[in-house]
């Protein structure tokens, strides 16, 4: 353990000083408006051909993932975009760079405009919002108070296999928090890469489009097809879900679909929520009225994520 943790310290402070160099005229998109401040990323390797590159002193302590084959590299989020991750990227590898994001909220997209590359999955909601090649979201989906755009090069189908050269991972659509979120399958590493489907701070079942009823297929879905003694990596926390706290949070919220768990009454953003405990994991959804998280109005804004219930209406 203690070796890895020197390796995982070293890898950082690498990555982050290669990063941390003036851009060249060729990658101008990563101008020095956008450089990050020292020990911003956090970028250290799960094994030789992973990397984790998080960013625990935004708010909201990103996760984004780098799996690299030998044929090109696949880039799993881009984070929030307070700085750049591209040069982050390119301090690690030199191999073309596919990127997915895991959903398309604001924390998760920041920087698909920095990469040539960036694939959906394939669904004909999603298709029907490229207009000129360009996808844009609207605010419900984004998640802010304002449009995002950007360069959509291919589709992947539900299921499909992605080959990354010696290394091949699986995508699985994996509904429930956002209609569009995906997971992967990373079965020759015996891990899983899950976004927001589950999240140790909060698992949000409260924002457009999601549905603790297809959050409970979905993780049914992973566990059956992951291979046994997986390791599930989210978006929010560098410390993975052990396999008995996924199939906790899996049975979990399989009982709050059925109506058969208990809730208490929290607020969030001034909202009347409703929130559930499974184990230690907190899942938060609409109460009776159905009233839903609002887009915030940039991507640096804050809530309190486990608030307390919403003052009495006077």
């Amino acid at each position: 353990m203690q070796r890895r943790l020197a390796l995982s310290i070293a890898a950082s402070a690498l990555c982050i000083s290669t990063w941390m160099s003036p851009a060249s005229a060729a990658d101008a998109r990563t101008a020095d408006a956008r450089t990050a401040p020292p020990g911003y990323f956090r970028v250290y390797p799960l094994d030789a051909q992973t990397y984790v590159i998080s960013e625990p002193k935004y708010w909201q302590e990103n996760v984004s993932y780098l799996l690299l084959g030998t044929r090109q590299a696949l880039l799993f989020d881009t984070g929030p975009g307070i700085y750049s991750i591209r040069a982050v990227v390119q301090s690690i590898t030199s191999l073309p760079v596919l990127v997915i994001p895991t959903h398309l909220h604001f924390d998760h997209v920041g920087d698909l405009q920095e990469f040539d590359d960036v694939r959906l999955l394939d669904k004909p909601a999603l298709r029907s919002q490229v207009h000129d090649g360009y996808f844009v979201e609207p605010p419900a989906q984004y998640l802010l108070r304002a449009t995002k755009r950007f360069h959509v090069s291919g589709w992947i189908a539900d299921g499909q296999l992605i080959d990354l050269g010696g290394r091949s991972v699986q995508l699985i659509s994996t509904p429930g928090h956002t209609p569009d979120s995906v997971s992967l399958i990373d079965a020759s590493h015996t891990r899983l890469f899950t976004g927001d489907i589950v999240n140790r701070i909060v698992t949000l079942c409260d924002v457009p489009g999601s549905d603790v009823h297809a959050m409970a297929a979905s993780l049914r879905r992973l566990l059956a097809l992951a291979p046994t003694g997986s390791l599930a990596y989210e978006a929010h926390s560098e410390l993975p879900l052990q396999p008995a706290e996924l199939t906790m949070l899996a049975s979990g919220i399989a009982d709050i679909a059925a109506g058969r768990a208990k809730s208490k009454p929290m607020c969030l953003a001034g909202i009347p929520m409703l929130r559930y405990d499974v184990g230690v994991f907190p899942i938060v959804l609409p109460t009776a009225s159905g009233a839903l998280l609002t887009p915030l109005g940039s991507a640096t804004e804050t809530l309190d994520w486990l608030g307390g219930a919403c003052p009495a209406a006077k």
